[in-house]
C-alpha cells in the first residue's frame, strides 16, 4: 500500500529538523515533497544526512516563484497535505490548501493569524481578550486620527515576525519622521497604543478545535529590544492562577480565531495592575529555542507535532510535565569575544542543552530579528529562584 503524500512548504536550515540525532519528519508515514530555499541559504543543511526523493529549491524571497513552483508541484504529484511551520510559509501552505481543496488550515483561517489588524478586529468582535487601541495606517494622514495624549505608540508590520518592522514613537512628529520612511502602500502597516507591563507567551497544540496542551512561559527581555551584546530568553510560569488566567485567554483567542488543528504561539503583557492584554498570536510552533524548553519539561517536540498534524498523522503529547522547571538564555552576537560556558560548569549550572547558531548577525555587527542567536542554553532546575540562579551565572560567565 503506498503511503500519503504531503508537500512541505520549507524556510528553515534542514537541520532544523535534527534533534539527538533523530530526524523529526515522519518520512516513514508520509511520502514528503520538499520546497525550501538554496543550499547557500541553509536550505539543505545536513540533506545529506537524512534525503528525501523529492526536492526542489527556489530563492524564497522571490514569493511569485516559490508558489509557482509550490503550484506546480501540486498540480504534477497526487498529494493529500501540505505541511508548513514557518511563519513566512504559513499562508502561502493555507492558500495551496485552498486553491487545491485540501484539508488542513485554510487561507481565510490563516489571514486572521497573520493579519494582525485583522486579528485584532476579530478578538475585539469576539469580546475575547483586552486589547491596545489599534488602528490601520495606510496613508500618513491616519496619524492625525491617533490619540496622542496617552503616550507611547506602536507601528508595526502588520505581516512581519521576530520583532521585525517594529517603530515606538512618542509624539505624533516622531511617527511622521518613521511614516516618511515607510512604504504604506499595499496595507502593510499598523499602529496600536504601547503597553507597558512584562511579556508572557502561551504555546500551545489544537486538535478537532480542542486544546490538548498549553505551556506558559514569560520573557527575560522584550523581544523588540534585540541588539548586538544583548541576550534574550524565557523561563516557565508556575503560578497557578496566572496559569489559568493566560490559559483561559488563550483558549477565548484562539476560539474566535478558528483554529482547528494545529499549533500556536501567543504574545500578551501583564500590566503593572496585573491586567492581561493581548499582543498577537501565530498559528505556527514557538520559535527560537522554546521548543527544546518545551520538550526538555513536557517530553515532546511541539515542531514535530505541528507537522504531523499538517501531515493528518496522529500526535503524541508526552508523558505530563517533569517536576521542577525549564527555561534558556540565548546570546546575541556583537557583544565583543565569545567565551562560552565550559561544559564542565554544565551540571553546576543546571544546563542541559547548549545550541550553536551558525550565521548569526548580518555580518556588519548587526543583529537580524529576536532569535538571531550566537548561542543558547537551556537549563532545568527544581525551581524558578534556582532556575534564575543558573541563567544568571552563565551570562557572567559567556564574555571575556
Amino acid at each position: 500500500m503506498s503511503k500519503p503524500a504531503a508537500l512541505f512548504i520549507n524556510k528553515h536550515h534542514y537541520s532544523h529538523f535534527s534533534r539527538g540525532g533523530a530526524h523529526i519528519l515522519p518520512v516513514t508515514e508520509v511520502d514528503i515533497h520538499l520546497v525550501t530555499r538554496y543550499r547557500a541559504h541553509g536550505g539543505l543543511d545536513g540533506f545529506a544526512d537524512h534525503p528525501l526523493p523529492h526536492v526542489a529549491v527556489c530563492e524564497t524571497e522571490d514569493f511569485d516563484r516559490w508558489r509557482d513552483l509550490c503550484s506546480w508541484t501540486l498540480r504534477h504529484h497526487p498529494i493529500d497535505r501540505v505541511i508548513a511551520v514557518h511563519e513566512r510559509a504559513v499562508l502561502l501552505a493555507a492558500e495551496m490548501r485552498s486553491t487545491f481543496s485540501l484539508p488542513g488550515m485554510d487561507y481565510e483561517t490563516a489571514v486572521r493569524f497573520r493579519d494582525k489588524l485583522r486579528m485584532k478586529e476579530v478578538i475585539r468582535e469576539a469580546g475575547a481578550a483586552a486589547l491596545p487601541a489599534f488602528a490601520a495606517l495606510d496613508r500618513p494622514t491616519d496619524l492625525d486620527r491617533v490619540d496622542w495624549t496617552t503616550g507611547r505608540k506602536v507601528i508595526k508590520s502588520r505581516w512581519g515576525l521576530a520583532a521585525k518592522d517594529l517603530y515606538m514613537v512618542d509624539s505624533l512628529d516622531q511617527a511622521r519622521a518613521v511614516v516618511a520612511g515607510l512604504d504604506l502602500s499595499g496595507s502593510h502597516y499598523e499602529i496600536e497604543e504601547f503597553v507597558k507591563g512584562r511579556i508572557y507567551h502561551c504555546d500551545s497544540v489544537v486538535v478537532d478545535g480542542e486544546i490538548r496542551f498549553a505551556s506558559v512561559g514569560t520573557y527575560l527581555t522584550d523581544p523588540a529590544g534585540y541588539s548586538p551584546g544583548g541576550v534574550f530568553g524565557t523561563v516557565l510560569v508556575d503560578d497557578p492562577d496566572l496559569l489559568r488566567r493566560i490559559r483561559a485567554m488563550n483558549a477565548s483567542v484562539l476560539a474566535a480565531l478558528g483554529l482547528k488543528d494545529g499549533t500556536t504561539h501567543l504574545e500578551l503583557f501583564r500590566t503593572d495592575s496585573d491586567e492581561l492584554v493581548f499582543c498577537e498570536v501565530a498559528g505556527r510552533p514557538p520559535g527560537g529555542v522554546i521548543p527544546p524548553v518545551i520538550q526538555w519539561q513536557y517530553g515532546f517536540n511541539i515542531v514535530e507535532t505541528q507537522i504531523r498534524l499538517d501531515a493528518g498523522l496522529p500526535v503524541t503529547l508526552g508523558t505530563g510535565p517533569a517536576t521542577g522547571t525549564c527555561g534558556f538564555i540565548a546570546f546575541y552576537p556583537g557583544g565583543g569575544e565569545a567565551r562560552g560556558v565550559d561544559p564542565g560548569r554544565f551540571a553546576d549550572l543546571g544546563v542541559v542543552e547548549h545550541i550553536e547558531h551558525h550565521g548569526a548577525g548580518n555580518g556588519r555587527g548587526g543583529v537580524r530579528h529576536s532569535t538571531d542567536f550566537l548561542d543558547s542554553y537551556v537549563l532545568r532546575a527544581p525551581d524558578e529562584a534556582t532556575l534564575m540562579a543558573g541563567i544568571a551565572g552563565i551570562q557572567n560567565e559567556y564574555w571575556r
